[in-house]
């Protein structure tokens, strides 16, 4: 996301393409459920041309009618949860978008952020967390095509 704003996307689509960030979210995520609004699931759908591989994909969508091959749908976060339990996963993680996220914010213990530091206009935004969660790693900057982004990682902080 971008930084300071927290910026993640612009018409339903990412700001940034990096390599490597791309490979990370395939490590951190292989394996594990990840849930998604429908909106980030299209985007996703036009880029890779499938869902991701290797994952179970829960896309969260109002839209009774939905379905699509190969993903697992429901109508509430609260089903979307209830879906990525039922694979008995050691972690579940949220793909986005910003409503998404911002929804499912208080379940949340632990983040994954990559800080890009160019920050772009969009119209999607990552919520506030730094207040209740404090850093226990932060990697090195790196950059890409003139890009420096960052990647942190974030705990809920224990009361």
């Amino acid at each position: 996301m971008g930084k300071p704003r927290r910026v993640i996307g612009k018409e339903n689509g990412l700001l940034w393409h990096v390599p490597e960030d791309l490979k990370r979210f395939k490590r951190l995520t292989m394996g594990h459920p990840v849930i998604m609004g429908q909106k980030t699931f299209l985007s996703i759908i036009e880029i890779l041309g499938k869902p991701f591989p290797g994952r179970t994909n829960i896309v969260a969508t109002l839209d009774k009618d939905y379905k699509y091959k190969g993903v697992k749908v429901a109508h509430s976060l609260e089903e979307a949860i209830e879906l990525a339990y039922s694979e008995n996963p050691t972690e579940i993680h949220i793909g986005g978008g910003g409503e998404i996220y911002r929804q499912m914010m208080p379940l949340v213990d632990r983040l994954h952020i990559t800080w890009f530091f160019d920050d772009k206009d969009g119209d999607a935004f990552f919520p506030e967390f730094e207040d209740n969660f404090e850093i226990v790693k932060e990697h090195p900057v790196m950059e890409h095509n003139e890009v420096k982004f960052q990647w942190v990682d974030y705990e809920r902080k224990r009361s």
